[in-house]
């Protein structure tokens, strides 16, 4: 004796297509409106991102200058150099300053260092064989949105926005 149900007493299994379209308009919706924030939270880490690099390389400086006994600087690249919005670690040498091997780096996509806009903007940061570094603030922009500051301290300590 066969148990099972007739055919049109069986039951389908999964999901009707008006089910699934109204599912797939709402993950639409809820993407469109949570993408502007996505996009702001994207150029704030690249922002961020840019200033730590700036940092870094600042105390790279400081830690080489310390060590050698020998100046350095960190050389910043606007968006209007040749080779735009790079840093670039450089050790004094027969009085001239000539770059660390492996040791320009460039800042994130979307992100520019600014030159000329905010007038104190450092094009260099210079550190002396005591560790004392030339001081000021550099500036980095995404989007024309998002400015982030390292303001860079005699000591050569800096600090984000």
């Amino acid at each position: 004796m066969d148990r099972s149900a007739p055919r049109s007493q069986e039951r389908a299994v999964g999901f009707s297509l008006t089910e699934l379209l109204v599912v797939v308009g709402l993950l639409t919706l809820i993407l469109i409106v949570s993408m502007p924030a996505f996009k702001d939270f994207y150029l704030r880490a690249k922002v961020s991102s840019s200033e730590a690099m700036v940092a870094s390389l600042v105390q790279q400086a400081r830690m080489s200058a310390l060590k050698e006994k020998n100046r350095y600087r960190v050389l910043v690249h606007d968006e209007n150099a040749t080779t735009p919005n790079t840093l670039e670690l450089q050790r004094e040498q027969s009085g001239s300053f000539v770059t660390v091997a492996g040791e320009v780096h460039t800042v994130p996509e979307a992100v520019r260092i600014l030159g000329g806009s905010p007038t104190d903007s450092m094009d260099d940061v210079t550190v002396n064989g005591r560790g004392e570094c030339s001081s000021g603030k550099v500036y980095v922009v995404a989007d024309g949105v998002d400015v982030g500051v390292v303001t860079i301290a005699a000591t050569c300590f800096s600090t984000g926005s």
